[in-house]
Formats: structure tokens, C-alpha cells, sequence
């Protein structure tokens, strides 16, 4: 592969150090990068107001795809494009369908501006962007549109959650979990990092074998699988790692920076 035309990026546990930030030898490869005609994307779960948030990544990109593919957002405009929704009603029905499998769970949905969530969700998480109510009903009744639905349980892992709805009924929407983390994520149908970065890439006309892709987690795999070439993080779950053609470094040793740095040098084999 020659020097890609797009480098695109799961954030959480990729991208972002263990502590959530943007290290300096990051930057300064997407700079460098950038400097060398090569956009740079963010793909990731977060939804925009989440990319938002972190100032130091922001002038560094040239695109985001959020919400796990749903969204296109486009930080210098603050442009928000949602791609795929669900229906409320579709979004309700597989809710409580979950419930059955999942008495444990809290839900929220986002809105793709922000997030109406059950009030037990109050003690996880900050303010920003949140809305609480009282409990499930509440959540569809007070949501205008549903992006994603997101479940949580305290006491079990995603990839337990994502055993107990097995064969459930869930309206055709595509899941994903989080491996240890006790979250699974419900787009709509066919809406994943996949669908989301090959749509921003086909409006530029960029093909996937001119994008390099890095991940980590099981939502980071259809990416991974779509890109010319893609990189699996050092302690990436399984399914990112089978997806992936090649392994980086870990978050925490700069393994997207040292990939970047070693394509901008010419020395594409050595960055296997």
C-alpha cells in the first residue's frame, strides 16, 4: 500500500492515551499527516458533542464519523448530518424486548445532539448533554429521534449482555458490544463505522484500499474489514483483531502515531 489518502481512527483506546487525551507525538503525526495531503477522520461511538470535547484532537481533523456510523459531522461547521435513524416506535418495541432478556439494564437513547437517559444513568455520568427521567417510558416519550440506543448493566460484561439477547427479536437493528465493558449499542439497520466512513469516503471518491483504519473493539471491525489496509491495537479485543490486516503498539505506546510516522517515512513494510 502507498501512502493512504485517509487515516481513519477509533478514539477511545486508540486514538486517545489511556488517560483520554491526545498525546503530542499524536498530534504531531496527524499534523504531519495532514501536511502530506492525507485526511484524517475520527471514527467513533461518541456522537459529536463528544468529539467536542476534546479541544487538542479538533484542529487536527478533517472529518468525524459518530455514533458508530450514524452521524457525519463535520467539526470545522459544527455540521451535523444524521445518516441512518431509528423509528421511535422500532426503537421502543426493542427496548422492552431487551428488558425481558435483561432486567438489570438501564437505557438511553441518543438523540444525536444529545442524550435522554433513565435517572439511575445520573450516577455515571456528567451533566453535559444529558437529560434524566424517570424511567423507560419516559426516555421515548421525551425523544424526538433515536440515533442510537444505548444499554448498560453494572454487573455484567457486554459480551454477557450481548449472549442474552441472543436471539431476541431486536427489529433488525445492528449491535455491538464492548467486551468487558457492560454496554451493548443498538444503530440502525446496516449502521456501523463501515457504512459511515465509506459513505464520507465515497463523496470524496476515495476508494477503501486508499484508507488505513485503527481500532480496537468489536464496533472498530467492520472498519477494519472494509479498509485497504487496518490496524489492530495491541490489547484489541478478538473480533478487532481477525478483522484487521495488521497490529500496532497499544493507546499507551503511541501505536497510530508510530504506524502514521512510518508510512510518512516511505517504509510501508515496516509498518506491518
Amino acid at each position: 500500500m502507498l501512502k493512504p489518502l485517509v487515516i481513519a481512527s477509533d478514539l477511545d483506546g486508540t486514538l486517545l492515551g489511556p488517560t483520554g487525551t491526545v498525546s503530542e507525538r499524536t498530534r504531531d503525526a496527524l499534523a504531519a499527516a495532514r501536511a502530506e495531503g492525507i485526511a484524517v477522520v475520527a471514527v467513533t461511538a461518541r456522537t459529536p458533542y463528544g468529539v467536542d470535547m476534546l479541544p487538542d484532537l479538533l484542529p487536527h481533523l478533517d472529518g468525524a464519523v459518530c455514533a458508530n456510523g450514524a452521524i457525519v459531522y463535520e467539526p470545522a461547521t459544527g455540521r451535523i448530518r444524521i445518516l441512518r435513524s431509528i423509528r421511535i416506535s422500532l426503537a421502543r418495541r426493542v427496548a422492552a424486548v431487551i428488558a425481558t432478556r435483561l432486567p438489570d439494564a438501564m437505557f438511553a437513547v441518543e438523540t444525536g445532539t444529545g442524550i435522554i437517559g433513565e435517572a439511575a444513568y445520573r450516577q455515571l455520568v456528567g451533566y453535559s448533554n444529558w437529560e434524566f427521567v424517570d424511567d423507560l417510558d419516559a426516555v421515548f416519550k421525551r425523544a424526538k429521534r433515536a440515533v442510537k440506543i444505548k444499554v448498560y448493566c453494572a454487573g455484567r460484561t457486554g459480551e454477557e449482555m450481548a449472549e442474552a439477547v441472543e436471539g431476541a427479536n431486536l427489529g433488525g437493528l445492528t449491535m455491538c458490544h464492548w467486551g468487558d465493558f457492560g454496554m451493548l449499542d443498538f444503530n440502525a439497520r446496516g449502521a456501523d463505522k463501515a457504512f459511515g466512513l465509506g459513505t464520507w469516503c465515497r463523496e470524496r471518491r476515495v476508494r477503501p484500499a486508499s484508507v488505513i483504519a485503527f481500532g480496537d473493539m468489536p464496533n472498530d471491525a467492520p472498519m477494519l474489514a472494509w479498509a485497504g489496509r487496518s490496524y489492530a491495537m495491541g490489547d484489541a479485543h478478538p473480533e478487532a483483531v481477525d478483522a484487521a490486516t495488521d497490529r500496532a503498539a497499544t493507546n499507551a505506546e503511541d501505536g497510530v502515531a508510530r504506524v502514521i510516522e512510518t508510512f510518512l517515512a516511505g517504509d510501508t513494510a515496516a509498518a506491518a
